[in-house]
């Protein structure tokens, strides 16, 4: 049985930060339903985007919804493991992890999820991003001009930044994506000569997104 108040603020201070279950938002979907980018669209989100599936209707969406899965800006996967009412109590009383310092420091853990999502997946595309990432070909010579050696540094730059912001806001997911996208912007930059780098990246991606332990503070 918990304190009584012994006085009138203190009541109301203490109603105020009890957990009105009725504001609530829906519970989070069961792990089975969430089919990310395997569920395939009716048509392609937009029009000369989308490939069509060879062996039933519809059009896959590139991947989007596995990355929405991964990003999970609704926290969909604390919220279970915590439960409803935990989970809200803390985030009510900004006890969720995110970073609290610096420019980033104002904004809410949802709104750091959206620019980590932002750090990784640009809206600027260049035309060296338009291959497909399953194939890797070197394409550092040596005579690339400085616009595109600042691109490929600056992509490399959000990665890490990327990285930091997965560790500090401890979502595995986006660690090991952030990881996994290190490891393809090292190459473009460095070429082979990055590649052993490279590669402790991959490897660590693999790992963290494993099925077996990994610590988060190694």
């Amino acid at each position: 049985m918990g304190k009584k108040a012994k006085s009138t603020k203190g009541a109301q201070r203490a109603q105020a930060r009890k957990l009105d279950k009725s504001t609530l938002p829906p519970p989070p979907k069961p792990v089975t339903d969430e089919v990310g980018s395997s569920k395939l669209l009716d048509k392609p989100s937009l029009p000369g985007s989308g490939y069509k599936a060879l062996d039933r209707e519809g059009f896959d969406d590139g991947g989007v919804a596995d990355l929405t899965l991964v990003i999970d800006l609704e926290d969909s996967v604390l919220r279970r493991k915590r439960g409803e009412t935990d989970y809200f109590t803390a985030l009510r009383a900004d006890l969720l992890p995110r970073i609290t310092t610096g420019p980033l420091g104002r904004l809410s853990r949802r709104e750091q999820k959206i620019k980590l999502a932002k750090l990784l997946f640009s809206e600027e595309e260049h035309e060296e991003d338009k291959s497909p990432s399953e194939v890797w070909m070197d394409t550092v010579d040596g005579n690339e001009d400085a616009l595109t050696r600042k691109h490929r540094s600056e992509r490399l730059a959000q990665a890490r930044t990327a990285l930091t912001l997965s560790s500090l806001l401890r979502e595995p997911a986006c660690a090991s994506l952030s990881l996994s996208e290190i490891s393809k912007r090292r190459l473009a930059l460095y070429g082979k000569e990055g590649a052993e780098a490279a590669l402790r990246c991959a490897d660590k991606a693999i790992e963290i997104a494993g099925d077996g332990f990994w610590d988060s503070d190694e």
